[in-house]
């Protein structure tokens, strides 16, 4: 289910015996309220909440693009392949004018404009590729998949850059690992 949801921005959580729909936003800033009526702040993770040190995947520039192209199943033309392509010449300024082309998979989606925008976040995404992983107090416990919280680490150059969590892991010494993956309101 959640590879299907994933092709609309949406992660399937379970939370407190209760299955939870999430769609990808942008960053709170505000006070936000949850599904069960609880105003909380958005997520700030600080140096002090950190146990131990926090381990970065970062692919670089290895895995970026600056055009994406996508195959969908079109019902207008039979349901026969049709090729959805994005490019974004920022990009391709960024990269010294050297095409970086990456293929996005969407088998859940047959109409054009949702693959287009696909085609796009999932170049968005390759632009920010990094996920940390790191262990933190019991106050984890209250951090949901799917949720965006802000990192501030002195020794990274981190200041309040927005993450989503993607797994969270209570573990048996009460300290909740974390994985997050970097977000950008684009």
């Amino acid at each position: 289910v959640n590879s299907m949801i994933a092709h609309f921005n949406g992660i399937l959580r379970y939370n407190a015996g209760k299955y939870q729909l999430d769609i990808r936003s942008k960053k709170d800033t505000d006070e936000t309220i949850d599904a069960n009526g609880v105003s909380y702040t958005p997520s700030i993770i600080t140096e002090d909440d950190i146990i131990g040190s926090i381990n970065i995947t970062d692919p670089g520039t290895k895995g970026t693009f600056n055009t994406v192209s996508a195959s969908i199943f079109d019902p207008q033309n039979r349901f026969e392949s049709r090729s959805v392509s994005f490019l974004n010449s920022d990009y391709l300024k960024q990269d010294r004018n050297i095409p970086k082309k990456g293929d996005v998979k969407t088998p859940g989606v047959t109409n054009y404009f949702n693959a287009r925008l696909n085609a796009r976040q999932y170049l968005e995404e390759s632009r920010y590729g990094m996920s940390i992983n790191f262990k933190t107090t019991p106050k984890g416990i209250l951090l949901l998949a799917g949720e965006i919280i802000t990192v501030t680490n002195k020794a990274l150059e981190f200041v309040d850059k927005p993450f989503r969590v993607t797994n969270i892991t209570i573990l048996e010494n009460c300290l909740v690992q974390v994985t997050a993956e970097e977000h950008s309101d684009t």
